[in-house]
């Protein structure tokens, strides 16, 4: 079941550079991608980094992805936002062969949103019964199959793993099985379509049930490590994207604004010149780490070596310090920009709003910082899905 491939991933934000960004009036005054839009990033590809080669899949490694998602949050942040969000392909390598071949049937390539917000499911005859309230669900009105996480209950309560953790697992919905609410009323990053999403009693068969704290069943690199390594940092290039356009865009105002206070142009001011040459060098710094961290991931499954709890700390350090750069060079960049950053159709407008939007998703939050710390320190982390 090879669908086939005909773009270098590496490629995907160029070859789409020039219809996102003519989309872009479109994306704010719909909250939401266009279809079109969806339709030019499925064929390129943009939705199966993450897939395995025989599903049609690039399989690409985790680092790889992460630059695809930090190049077209460079473009859009709502589009880097999208394509981080679809890239469950994963799944194929988790799923029982019955199951991936119901979600990839005839060749057909899926399009997922998801949600890690926990919703219950219940064993019934043949699969499980899913319940649930799933709030900022990017992507859902475009989405073919959405992926839930939802605890395993009997009697109420949580069904214990041989490990002793509860029994969490993803499980795939189809359209019609639950219910989209129009709840994304934002000031950035509209066009992700990020509603509120709701199921009650949904049945879904086991064979659409994935457990990621078991070895998934295939067996190559991509797929030996912590699961949901694969998921967090995505969001964190898309943020890392959206900065660096601001300093691109920054850059090219100040060619021509004048200060109000000298009437000098700012480019030519040392204060523009500190600013800019400080926002550059954090934002590589994070950059590097960020990717440095993913690709010891990478690397851990070319070798069959399982990811540590210090590897996947590492991850977070990055992730959270990215994200504490992000807001800093967004901040600086409206600044220089003074009363030009606040116009509609200035680029560093939207990109101060969407990069902030895209910071306060729950993986930027700054209590992973202490989370880091205790793994340091050789105690748990104390947060779920660390």
């Amino acid at each position: 079941m090879n669908l086939g491939n005909s773009t270098n991933p590496s490629e995907i934000p160029a070859a789409l550079k020039a219809t996102i960004r003519a989309a872009q009036p479109e994306i704010d005054k719909n909250s939401d991608l266009p279809a079109q839009l969806i339709d030019e990033l499925r064929e390129v590809g943009a939705f199966r980094l993450l897939t395995p080669k025989e599903f049609g899949g690039y399989e690409v490694s985790l680092a790889a992805a992460l630059r695809v998602y930090e190049g077209l949050g460079r473009i859009d942040a709502s589009v880097g936002w999208i394509v981080w969000n679809a890239n469950f392909g994963f799944l194929a390598a988790l799923l029982d062969e019955t199951g991936a071949d119901q979600v990839w049937r005839n060749g057909d390539e899926p399009i997922f949103a998801n949600s890690g917000s926990p919703g219950v499911a219940v064993p019934v005859e043949g699969g499980y019964r899913v319940s649930g309230t799933w709030k900022i669900v990017s992507g859902i009105r475009h989405a073919t199959w959405l992926s839930v996480i939802a605890v395993v209950t009997c009697d109420g309560k949580p069904v214990m793993t041989d490990k002793g953790a509860p029994d969490v697992r993803l499980f795939l919905l189809r359209p019609g099985q639950y219910t989209v609410h129009d709840t994304w009323q934002v000031n950035g990053m509209r066009g992700s379509g990020s509603n509120d999403v709701t199921a009650e009693n949904v049945v879904v068969p086991a064979e659409l049930a994935a457990r990621f704290d078991v070895p998934a069943r295939i067996d190559r690199p991509l797929y030996r490590g912590f699961t949901p390594t694969l998921v967090f940092p995505g969001c964190t290039a898309v943020a890392l994207g959206v900065a660096q356009s601001a300093i691109d865009e920054t850059v090219r105002l100040a060619k021509t604004k004048k200060s109000v206070l000298s009437s000098a142009v700012l480019a030519d001011l040392p204060t523009t010149h500190a600013v800019m040459g400080r926002s550059e060098a954090a934002l590589q710094a994070a950059r590097n780490y960020l990717l440095d961290a993913a690709e010891s991931i990478d690397a851990a499954g070319e070798t069959a070596t399982p990811v540590t709890l210090g590897q996947r700390a590492t991850l977070r350090a990055a992730m959270s310090h990215a994200a504490q750069v992000s807001r800093e060079v967004l901040g600086a960049m409206y600044e220089l920009g003074s009363s030009s950053s606040i116009y509609d159709g200035n680029p560093v407008e939207r990109q101060f709003r969407d990069g902030m939007v895209a910071l306060q998703h729950v993986n930027h939050a700054a209590g992973y910082f202490e989370a880091v710390g205790r793994v340091r320190f050789g105690m748990d982390p104390g947060v779920p899905l660390f």
